[in-house]
């Protein structure tokens, strides 16, 4: 089922056959009453889908070699009967006692030499060679068991793979670096020319005298050192993964197999995504705390999944307050959990399962609440579910096959881009952190604002901005600039191209191999540690009228002849100097920005790229309303979503049928808070 890994970008539909609604549901975690209630409670609220068993090995296994799946059979003949289908999960990400106590050396190693232990979750490492062998035992085991139950559709592989952990430091790891590094370079003289090993006597003699590195032991590790080895853990989970997959599709190749990410270390754009037929996402968006600014981070975490492979399903979304250890998160007003349901929707998710299905009364997420609180009465929240789900029963089908249409594109989704920062970040932001501020200023102005792979067709793209990849591929030049000749407007980043593959500083004058590209070169760089005390603003050619403040770094840039100066610094020596530049390129142009994008500098960039005619309109200008297109190219459906405290009137931009209320429409729409509208739009 799964769709070829080169084919897939942002805009790949999943290949799911019906719209998913339901929840993961515990039923190891119920008494045997409860449990015989649940399946016609839940398909009264729309259930069609439920998931199981990610933490229940030792359920499965209570012995080693013994396996019981009465439960998991009990309870998937009992949904099933009720036309609600499942979900299994292997149950690899919290392995049983018996497996710890008998292979101690299956434990993590943190960076202090300490190993993680039993009585919690995700302790064992991926690299050990007995874990991996009792992995596949119990996956094997399963999928033989589940082969040929009808009621079974789909897997979702472990849970949140590195979502509290990602490294790992014991023996066993390191005989797995040696490994990997050998079959990455071949001889150790290769190794220490691409790590620059002369520094600081780092040189090497064999693969297996290399360290895994640990920082501040004692002090600076090597940044080609750390690149490999995160890229060397995203490879391990990866492999961990791909064992699970292919027994799953050897046992019945008609399921589909999805993950729930996304988590540090892990490449969901590499082999780690090309294993599954579509990249699943837990959504949790309360865990930005501020009500005024949560739906901006919403949107933008789901862009950001959606860019590695297409469309998603929402493995987990929060139906209710969340909460352990130290913090409790607010309990989402009455149509909140519908509404960020519904956002989720809009940004190209094919399934949404509430987490969870009731509030678990003992263990470390007892105060994860879910659509039903701990005394199982179904009140606000459930009904609130049931609502949504007679929707999505009626809406989601249509949506099936369908995209989301991006005409500001922002340059996410590569491991190397993101991770390349980090072993030397000089206290600037991440490439992932700076993307969500051009994402917020460009959702907030009403744009049609996206996560994009810069390694995707960027066809329907009108503007596209790379937040400062050090690690910039040369592979993505010639179809950037096939589609800047053809109309785009591309927009880079300071610092961008500054580092080679293996994260080591480039030889050539800056901006390196995108040199040729911006038609600009860069003098002088330096970072700006005190700019209260040493301001530095940038002109713009056209606006703002007032100077924009640069915080976090500048460069000063020399265009090449017919390259144009778009702004000029102001303060320091480099007053009158150029700051951002644009050659013109075919029907395009290319925009060099010789600062970090701040929300200040965006919304300059955002006024001259208007005064010049390089925007496209924004698609609602409404305050407080979030606007989606999803389409299949002739089908279009606009989403409408009120995230104000008070009633808003919008205007609409063709008239079509209103989904949700079954109605059509013209003219205008009014939206109470939280509320919702999905209009399938006449043709123009």
């Amino acid at each position: 089922m799964n769709v070829p890994a080169h084919i897939r970008s942002h805009r790949t539909p999943t290949p799911l056959g019906r719209f998913l609604f339901g929840s993961p549901y515990y039923p190891e975690h119920w008494e045997p009453e409860i449990r015989e209630k649940d399946p016609a409670l839940f398909r009264a609220a729309g259930w069609n889908a439920i998931r199981m068993a990610e933490f229940a090995w030792s359920l499965m296994e209570p012995r080693e070699g013994v396996f019981d799946f009465f439960l998991f059979d009990e309870t998937i003949a009992r949904f099933g009967a009720e036309g609600i289908r499942t979900i299994l999960c292997t149950p690899t990400a919290a392995p049983p006692r018996w497996l710890t106590l008998k292979h101690p050396e299956v434990l993590r190693v943190d960076e202090n030499g300490k190993s993680l232990s039993h009585g919690s979750r995700q302790h064992a490492g991926l690299f050990s060679a007995v874990f991996r062998a009792h992995s596949k035992r119990i996956t094997e085991a399963m999928a033989t068991h589940f082969a040929d139950n009808p009621h079974v559709i789909g897997w979702q592989t472990d849970n949140e793979i590195h979502c509290h952990f990602s490294e790992d430091h014991s023996p066993v790891a390191g005989a797995a670096f040696a490994v990997y590094l050998e079959e990455r370079y071949g001889n150790i003289g290769n190794l220490n020319r691409a790590w620059g090993t002369a520094f600081w006597s780092q040189t090497y003699d064999a693969f297996g005298d290399i360290p895994t590195p640990r920082p501040a032991h004692p002090t600076h590790a090597n940044p080609a050192h750390v690149l490999d080895y995160r890229r060397f853990l995203a490879q391990g989970a990866a492999a961990f993964q791909h064992d699970q997959v292919v027994i799953l599709r050897r046992a019945n190749p008609k399921w589909w197999i999805t993950h729930n990410g996304v988590f540090p270390l892990v490449d969901y754009r590499g082999d780690f995504s090309r294993d599954l037929d579509f990249l699943g996402y837990d959504s949790y968006p309360f865990f930005a705390p501020d009500p005024a600014t949560r739906r901006f981070t919403q949107a933008f975490n789901v862009d950001y999944a959606r860019a590695f492979s297409g469309n998603l399903v929402i493995m987990e979304q929060q139906s209710g307050p969340g909460g352990q250890g130290n913090y409790l998160h607010d309990n989402p007003g009455p149509g909140e959990m519908r509404r960020m349901a519904w956002s989720n929707v809009a940004r190209g998710c094919d399934g949404i399962l509430l987490f969870r299905e009731r509030s678990c009364r003992f263990g470390a997420e007892e105060y994860w609440c879910g659509v039903l609180d701990h005394d199982n009465v179904p009140r606000r929240r459930y009904h609130e579910a049931a609502q949504l789900g007679t929707e999505l029963a009626r809406i989601g089908p249509e949506l099936l096959g369908t995209w989301v249409e991006v005409k500001i594109g922002v340059a996410t989704g590569d491991f190397d881009a993101q991770w390349g920062h980090e072993p030397i970040t000089h206290g600037l932001p991440a490439p992932r952190q700076v993307a969500e501020i051009i994402h917020t200023q460009f959702n907030t102005a009403g744009y049609a604002v996206g996560c994009v792979h810069p390694g995707d067709p960027l066809g329907g793209i009108e503007v596209y901005l790379v937040p400062h990849f050090t690690l910039f591929r040369q592979e993505w030049i010639p179809g950037l600039e096939a589609w800047v000749r053809a109309g785009g407007t591309l927009v880079i980043g300071a610092r961008t191209a500054t580092k080679d593959p293996h994260g080591n500083v480039v030889a050539e004058t800056l901006p390196g191999i995108l040199r040729p590209l911006t038609g600009a070169s860069i003098a002088e760089y330096g970072r700006l540690n005190r700019p209260e005390a040493r301001p530095l603003s940038l002109g713009f050619k056209h606006a703002p009228a007032e100077p924009v403040p640069s915080t976090l770094w500048y460069e000063w840039l020399v265009p090449e002849k017919g390259t144009e100066v778009l702004a000029t610094w102001s303060g320091q020596h480099l007053s009158g100097c150029p700051g951002v530049t644009m050659r013109r390129l075919g029907a395009g142009c290319v925009i060099y920005a010789g600062t970090y994008f701040t929300a200040p500098v965006i919304a300059g960039l955002m006024a001259e790229l208007r005064s010049n005619g390089l925007l496209p309109p924004p698609e609602n200008q409404v305050p407080g309303v979030e606007q989606v297109v999803r389409t299949d190219g002739k089908k279009r459906f606009r989403f409408f979503i009120n995230h104000r405290e008070s009633e808003a009137t919008i205007p609409l931009v063709r008239p079509g049928d209103e989904l949700i209320r079954q109605a059509g429409i013209k003219g205008s729409l009014v939206l109470g808070t939280n509320e919702v509208a999905v209009v399938r739009e006449h043709s123009a």
